[in-house]
Parts: C-alpha cells; sequence; structure tokens
C-alpha cells in the first residue's frame, strides 16, 4: 500500500482549520435537515455562481444523461486526446453544493491535466434520494462512453462525489462497460452508512460531524430510483478499479475508510496510492484558488491521471496493432 504523508502545511492552512472546527463544525451539527433546512441550500451555489470566472478556462454548458453539465475546456489551442476526458462529481453529503461551488476545482483540474472536465448537477436531497443521484451519475457516464466517443474517461469526486464515482465503476463493470481510466478521491464518502460504524468517530475532524450524517442517512433511500450495488465502495470487486489516488486530510472521519479501500486494491495488484495532508480540513482541494495546498493536491492527481491515461491509450494502441496482426 503506497500512502504519502504530507507534514508540512501551508500557512494558510492553519486559520482554515481553526475557523472550520470553531464555526463550520458547530453550525453544521445545530442545521435542521428537515425541509426548512435542507431547501434553502441551494441558494450556496446561486451565491457561488456570482463568483470570478476562472483564467485559462473556457466553459460550456450542455447535458448528460438528462441533467446539466457544465463542461470545463483549456482555453487556446490543445494538443489533448479528443477521446480523452474526467467526469467530475461534486461533493456536499448529497445535499447541498452544485456545478458552481465546485468551479474552482474542476477548473484547476483541467488545466492542470489540458483535459476537458465534464461536471454534473445530479439530482439530490431533499428532491431525490442516494439511488437518483448514482444514476444520474452513472447515466452521464454511459453518454460519455457510448454516445459521445470517449474512449478514456477519468471519474473524480469529492466526499458524497467519492462515492458516487465508486458507484460509476461499479456500475460500469457490472454492465460491461469499458472502466474508467483512473479514479481520483478527495476525501470520498466510501460508505453509505458510516454513521451506523461503531469504529467511526468524528472527534479529530476539522467541520465533519458524524451525528448529521447518521440524522441523514434514513433520506439516503428516498426514491424516486432505489439505490442498487453496494453501500460500501470497499465491496466493489478490485478488477473493476481503474489506478486510483486518493486525498485525504490527516484524521477526518472518512480517511479510515479510504485507507481500507487503498489497501485492498494494492493487495489486488490494482495500482493505488493515497495522499494525507496534516492540518487540511474534508475535501481541501475545493478550495483551489485559495489554498496552496489545495493546489499541489490537484496537480499531484492531474498528473496520475495523465499517466494513467495515458497507459490506457498506449494498451489499446498495442491491441489494435496485435488484432490487426
Amino acid at each position: 500500500m503506497v500512502v504519502t504523508r504530507h507534514r508540512h502545511p501551508s500557512l494558510r492552512s492553519y486559520p482554515v482549520w481553526l475557523a472550520s472546527r470553531l464555526l463550520v463544525k458547530p453550525a453544521l451539527a445545530l442545521w435542521p435537515i428537515g425541509a426548512f433546512g435542507l431547501r434553502p441550500l441551494y441558494l450556496i451555489d446561486e451565491i457561488f455562481a456570482l463568483g470570478p470566472k476562472a483564467k485559462g478556462i473556457v466553459r460550456e454548458q450542455l447535458e448528460l444523461g438528462g441533467r446539466p453539465v457544465e463542461l470545463s475546456l483549456p482555453a487556446g489551442p490543445s494538443n489533448r486526446d479528443e477521446a480523452t476526458a474526467i467526469l467530475y462529481l461534486h461533493g456536499g453529503a448529497l445535499v447541498v453544493c452544485g456545478l458552481a461551488t465546485h468551479r474552482a476545482v474542476a477548473g484547476r483540474l483541467c488545466r492542470d491535466s489540458g483535459l476537458p472536465v465534464f461536471s454534473v448537477a445530479y439530482r439530490q436531497l431533499p428532491e431525490a434520494g442516494v439511488g437518483t443521484s448514482v444514476t444520474d451519475a452513472y447515466q452521464a457516464y454511459r453518454e460519455l462512453i457510448i454516445e459521445r466517443g470517449f474512449r478514456h474517461v477519468v471519474v473524480a469526486g469529492d466526499s458524497a462525489g467519492g462515492f458516487l464515482s465508486g458507484k460509476v465503476i461499479e456500475f460500469a463493470h457490472r454492465d460491461g462497460l469499458p472502466a474508467p481510466a483512473a479514479f481520483i478521491g478527495y476525501s470520498p464518502l466510501l460508505d453509505l452508512d458510516i454513521a451506523a460504524n461503531p469504529d467511526r468517530t468524528s472527534t479529530s475532524d476539522a467541520y465533519l460531524p458524524i451525528s448529521k450524517l447518521g440524522r441523514l442517512r434514513p433520506r439516503f433511500d428516498q426514491g424516486p430510483i432505489a439505490l442498487r450495488g453496494v453501500r460500501r465502495i470497499a465491496d466493489v470487486p478490485s478488477e473493476a478499479f481503474p489506478p486510483t489516488i486518493v486525498v485525504t486530510a490527516e484524521d477526518e472521519m472518512l480517511e479510515p475508510d479510504a485507507l481500507e479501500l487503498i489497501e485492498k486494491l494494492s493487495a489486488d495488484g490494482v495500482q493505488a496510492e493515497l495522499h494525507s495532508h496534516s492540518w487540511q480540513v474534508h475535501a481541501f482541494p475545493v478550495l483551489a484558488g485559495r489554498l496552496p495546498d489545495a493546489l499541489r493536491a490537484i496537480a499531484r492527481t492531474a498528473a496520475f491521471a495523465v499517466d494513467a491515461t495515458n497507459a490506457a491509450r498506449a494498451a489499446r494502441e498495442n491491441n489494435d496493432i496485435e488484432g490487426v496482426g
């Protein structure tokens, strides 16, 4: 198992961690999860949409699998492979955030990799449960592969988006579709029932309260589409996984599940690595543009994705040559 500990955070990390611990975590613990509390959360994405536009990125609005998608493309000339892309699935506990809140991380991933990034506005609570969110994510992946001609698609996501990415990997394997070229997880949620696990705690987490996930848990099974397959991504067969890289905040609530997954994949011969960063908050790469540590983490994962897609492309070309011979 390849685990790298990053022990030298930037100076900006400390106030971000402290503010999250003192302000964000108590607020999340107290926030109501009924319709009164969940419905106004869409305003967060609306506010972020008013922010400045990223430089070096061109954005287009389209649909994949019947859902709105924002496509980020590198501005200017590019030598990228037109058959390669990244599918990004945002986090937010399956109740909050959207395209605007995650524009910075999607844009930076686009710039660092040189690949188009498709960010999906999947349905989430209180409108729909996790089964519907998974369906939206998977249908977007299917359309990229089957209808739009992409032969190598990297799946990436933070927090809840990491769970959706794992389900895309599971369903692609189930249906005999080409596997993703790589999986990038930023503090991925890998166990939908983590709040029921007696070995998990949020005591050391900068802002995630496990009690809130416990209260959300019954809502995850809300329709209209039922959740099928595993509820723990570690239960997906290792042979379904592509090369995998995970970034976590040291001692965050979700880190033990990430370690478990990486250990399993490594033991089964899948290229897998985890980068654990001290004095960081959950899903800190989303703070791209505000935190040097986030930029370095994104650059590292982008390079990993490029290497994985290059390897997949070379393997495909070799197979094509052998087929002709």
